[in-house]
């Protein structure tokens, strides 16, 4: 059972790390303290690492400022990982980090606990905690962004497979014809750029509003496919593309009424997060509290 209790005093630091920016929050449990953005560099793990702790550094200051003490570190990462071991199995859009135990970068350096966790996980739990998801006990988080990430929260803790591999809704196959995962259809669809497709629907380029109309279609698809097989109360919408929830949202509920079993389970919820976008690093820190 994953819990929240903390000593008021006491900071944490987490990190989203997402393919183009990376975002920290120190955190106290309930309140964002402050934040900070960079750019994710993929060039070599070196940058990277220079980069990491020029990203933490101000809220180590601001932590001192404050005299509380940082407990420890959490990072969130999309991709696959041992957790056990703290490393980075695959990362598909961060692909330096393939292989690399990067809790050992910063502890190495803070000496202090690092916690590592895939990015939708910490999403979904930071909603459960202090977001949407508050009243749930069985709920989906779906992350839309430079990629598609999923966790399930059940039994008042993320599921995690038998191998820690589970939830990569971005893998499922929606066009059986031509073999078209969802994530690859969605990144053709948006042409690797969603927040410019957003500005030219909002403009109302007929071209882009049908694109996300497309995108619905998709995304109505695999939410079905969700459903069918979880069973959630609710299902909650994360990352950059969830700020473009009105372009989208209708289609997606229109086509999951149509592939949706149960009669029931048709009327179910679908949510923006609340958190937006320091959701997934609020979800890091409560690693650590």
């Amino acid at each position: 059972m994953e819990n929240n209790k903390h000593n008021s005093h006491d900071y944490a630091i987490g990190v989203d790390i997402g393919g183009t920016n990376m975002k920290a929050v120190l955190f106290d449990g309930e309140k964002i303290i402050a934040d900070y953005l960079l750019a994710t560099p993929k060039d070599n793990i070196k940058h990277f690492s220079i980069m990491l702790s020029a990203l933490i550094e101000p809220l180590f200051k601001k932590a001192r400022a404050d005299k509380a003490k940082v407990k420890g570190l959490g990072l969130g990462i999309a991709g696959l990982m041992d957790r056990s071991e703290k490393k980075i199995i695959k990362s598909p859009n961060i692909p330096i980090l393939d292989g690399v135990k990067i809790a050992n970068l910063l502890k190495n350096k803070t000496d202090l606990a690092v916690e590592l966790d895939n990015d939708t996980n910490c999403f979904l739990r930071a909603e459960i905690k202090l977001g949407m998801g508050k009243k749930y006990k069985n709920a989906y988080g779906i992350i839309i962004g430079t990629g598609i990430g999923g966790a399930w929260w059940q039994g008042g803790e993320i599921y995690r497979g038998s191998h820690g591999a589970s939830d990569e809704p971005g893998r499922m196959i929606i066009d059986l014809e031509n073999n078209i995962e969802l994530e690859k259809a969605y990144q053709k669809l948006t042409q690797s750029n969603p927040a410019n497709l957003a500005e030219e629907a909002f403009r109302g380029d007929t071209l882009a509003q049908k694109s996300y109309e497309e995108i619905g279609h998709c995304l109505g698809i695999a939410f079905a496919n969700i459903v069918n097989l979880l069973d959630p109360e609710v299902i909650i919408v994360g990352g950059s593309v969830a700020e473009s929830s009105e372009l989208f949202f209708s289609k997606i509920k229109k086509i999951m009424r149509g592939y949706i079993m149960h009669p029931e389970a048709k009327k179910i919820k679908i949510l923006k997060g609340k958190l937006g976008q320091n959701a997934g690093a609020i979800g890091a820190a409560l690693l650590i509290l």
